[in-house]
């Protein structure tokens, strides 16, 4: 028997009533909303399973709601629907959580398939439960409850107007005073102050968190080589490569060669740098386009025609964005992303396609793909995408 209960918010009549008509056919329990606000009300009144919504609407469009269900209702999964279906929207929909995507118009079957598609991986999804609520501080009432012989006041009816905090803080002076920080004791683990020490009566054992974390956020700030420092960097150069990099820095290191002289045209270049960028393209020109438009953005650019070569490239040099092609020799984009993902989490990859689809940025985005480009794109395109990938 079928149970779930979809919510339908268009702000066109005759949709909601061709959707509803269709899903009632099968069984489901439908309901619609000609508006977000209408359809938010609805949301805190029914237990809905799922929503589909419109993406072009008047004063709050699908996307802001798409927005307010993920943060405050994030049980709900969400089909998007729009008459202006675009690669743009779809990725930021996708992003936003939508679990499917479908473009005006569409036939009976189109939304059968999607709908149940959606709601049968529902049921394999975690069940998502609700944030507890904070529990207030219960306020120790003195058996006369006046709060103090200078303040004849109800400490209760003062709580209820105020807070417990409020009136513990409560002195003579009739103003609540400042909470005084946690004082600080030497930790000999750490050879600093600590407050741990004050709060637990105990110093850390092994390494100090502090201390830890430190070096962490040192790691991630410099660039290094990922070979082990126990390779030599070549037969005529029999010096550790850890040990030269220290001293030199990862860039030197990569440029040196059997001639035991750094290429003057590669070392020095972009020494102004702030971001590393590999280009993954079959194509040469769109490679060197690339390059071109990002360099003007501080970037160092490097490229890739292979997605062997790429990958080589990427266990040996550390970079801060990946832009690579969907369609390449040897093995698609798609792979080389989940390659990417599994293996380098934290570098982002945005996808570019002369053969973009809907279907493919949507697939791209759910795998982690920052974002999707197809070709040609404009300078400023490139140019705005990189940006928000690098800041992210």
């Amino acid at each position: 028997m079928i149970t779930e209960k979809i919510l339908i918010v268009d702000d066109e009549e005759n949709v909601c009533r061709s959707v509803r008509k269709i899903l009632s056919r099968k069984g489901y329990t439908v309901a619609d909303a000609l508006n977000v606000a209408d359809a938010v009300k609805k949301i805190n009144e029914t237990s809905f399973d799922l929503v589909i919504t419109d993406l072009m609407m008047p004063k709050t469009n699908g996307m802001e709601l798409l927005q307010i269900i993920r943060d405050d209702y994030p049980e709900l999964d969400v089909i998007m629907i729009t008459g202006y279906a675009s690669i743009d929207s779809a990725v930021k929909a996708t992003k936003l959580g939508a679990t499917g995507y479908l473009s005006k118009p569409f036939t009976p079957d189109e939304l059968m398939t999607v709908t149940e598609k959606t709601l049968a991986d529902r049921k394999n999804k975690p069940v998502v439960k609700p944030q507890a609520k904070l529990v207030k501080t219960e306020l120790r009432i003195p058996d006369d409850d006046i709060i103090d012989v200078d303040m004849p006041f109800s400490a209760r009816e003062v709580a209820k107007s105020t807070s417990p905090e409020y009136v513990e803080a409560l002195t003579h002076s009739d103003m609540p005073l400042a909470k005084r920080g946690t004082g600080k004791a030497y930790c000999h683990t750490g050879k600093r102050e600590c407050v741990r020490v004050v709060k637990e009566g105990r110093e850390c054992v092994g390494e100090c968190p502090i201390e830890k974390k430190e070096k962490a956020r040192a790691a991630k700030s410099i660039t290094r080589v990922t070979r082990p420092n126990a390779d030599l960097i070549d037969v005529d150069l029999p010096f550790l490569i850890g040990e030269v990099e220290k001293v030199t820095g990862a860039d030197y290191i990569s440029c040196l060669d059997r001639s035991d002289i750094p290429r003057a045209a590669l070392y020095g270049r972009n020494a102004s740098a702030k971001h590393s960028v590999l280009v993954v393209d079959d194509e040469p020109i769109v490679c060197h386009s690339v390059r071109k438009i990002l360099t003007k953005q501080s970037c160092a650019v490097e490229e890739a025609f292979d997605v062997d070569v790429a990958m080589r490239k990427m266990k040996l040099n550390k970079y801060d964005l990946v832009i690579l092609d969907l369609k390449m020799p040897k093995r698609s984009g798609i792979e080389v992303l989940q390659t990417i993902r599994e293996q380098y989490p934290d570098v982002p990859v945005v996808m570019v396609s002369g053969y973009a689809s809907i279907e493919n940025a949507i697939e791209a985005t759910r795998l982690g793909a920052f974002n999707f480009i197809p070709k040609p794109f404009t300078p400023d395109e490139l140019s705005r995408v990189s940006v928000e990938a690098l800041a992210a």
